[in-house]
């Protein structure tokens, strides 16, 4: 494998630039777009705090609007201000969106479109890759093969491919030190926890407040190159549906996935589960954790929302609860592990 400067596509592709993380990638493209102080970007309500974190940090104000319940743009809350400048849509865990419907919104609005595809490593919207979509795309393919840092940002829109130099430039942080991660990989191979599961049913438990400005380590684009993203999305899939399909025939009330939500050729990160209400919620958390099962909530949202009640994410945040795929899981083993969970409930 041929490695380029810090920055710069490992296999020639003219249209991506590589950086350790998606939120760094995020910051740079707004900077070489020229959005700062003054200027709107709109954004789902329901994201991560980190994505929040390039915007306060240029003085970009967030417009927020609501997503449905399955993870889609509702477009009855979305309001393109004065001053708006850009678009932010989400594959939720590697779901596709309708992009024709926001590529139609942004081209009426004159804005930039940013595809956070931050979950969706080796999704597809049936043929084409979600890193296709959007005049920007962005992926942290280290969600989904566990490197020390990875993410890249795709330009799709010609108009916009004369930046990507400098996109190049600025993707070029410091180097990220590996021993913390060499040292919890040798951990894990050996069958040892390195720290007990956190407690996930704090809203700002987690939150972040690091751009981690570092460039893509080059072990991780090594590990990047061994990967064969068919594999990776048919393992994912075969578990999701595996998943799936055990918790409608046990008719358990206390997990229900939301149907139809995989669409063709999506690679899902995680199977979203609804909870009934938040007693039961806060009882699966504990006891996923008593039982070493990584069930876990997402995202850490932006404090502002979680303050002001915003297009009622934070109400669906204490909703939902997300099973972790890999495709390195078993269903042999998770089901069993599952079953307890859900008996002591």
């Amino acid at each position: 494998m041929r490695l380029s400067l810090p920055g710069t596509a490992p296999s020639g592709d003219d249209r991506t630039s590589y950086t350790g993380y998606a939120r760094f990638a995020l910051l740079n493209v707004l900077k070489v777009l020229g959005l700062g102080r003054g200027d709107r970007v709109l954004i789902p309500a329901y994201i991560c705090d980190v994505v929040l974190l390039p915007l306060a940090e240029l003085g970009i104000e967030p417009v927020y609007y609501r997503v449905t319940p399955d993870f889609q743009v509702d477009w009855e809350s979305v309001e393109a201000k004065p001053g708006s400048r850009a678009f932010i849509s989400v594959n939720y865990f590697g779901v596709s969106q309708d992009f024709g419907a926001i590529a139609d919104f942004c081209v009426a609005h004159n804005l930039v479109w940013l595809n956070d595809n931050a979950h969706g490593f080796a999704s597809r919207a049936g043929e084409r890759s979600l890193e296709e979509f959007g005049d920007f795309s962005f992926t942290s393919f280290r969600k989904v093969i566990g490197s020390l840092n990875g993410g890249r940002v795709r330009i799709n829109s010609d108009r916009f491919l004369p930046l990507k130099e400098e996109v190049d430039r600025l993707n070029a942080g410091a180097p990220e030190s590996r021993q913390r991660y060499v040292a919890a990989a040798t951990l894990r191979t050996a069958g040892i926890r390195l720290r007990a599961l956190p407690d996930f049913s704090d809203p700002r438990g987690f939150s972040e407040d690091d751009i981690k400005g570092y460039r893509v380590d080059p072990l991780a684009l090594r590990q990047l190159a061994a990967c064969d993203e068919a594999s990776i999305r048919r393992s994912r899939r075969g578990l999701y549906q595996t998943l799936e399909l055990y918790l409608l025939a046990r008719g358990r009330a206390e997990m229900l996935p939301i149907p139809r939500l995989l669409r063709e050729g999506n690679s899902p990160l995680v199977l979203p589960v609804v909870t009934p209400n938040r007693p039961t919620w806060l009882e699966l958390l504990r006891s996923a954790r008593r039982r070493g099962l990584d069930l876990h909530t997402w995202p850490s949202l932006p404090a502002p929302v979680l303050d002001d009640g915003t297009w009622g994410a934070a109400d669906l945040w204490g909703r939902m609860l997300y099973l972790p795929l890999h495709q390195d899981l078993e269903a042999e083993s998770y089901l069993p592990l599952l079953q307890k969970v859900l008996d002591a409930v």
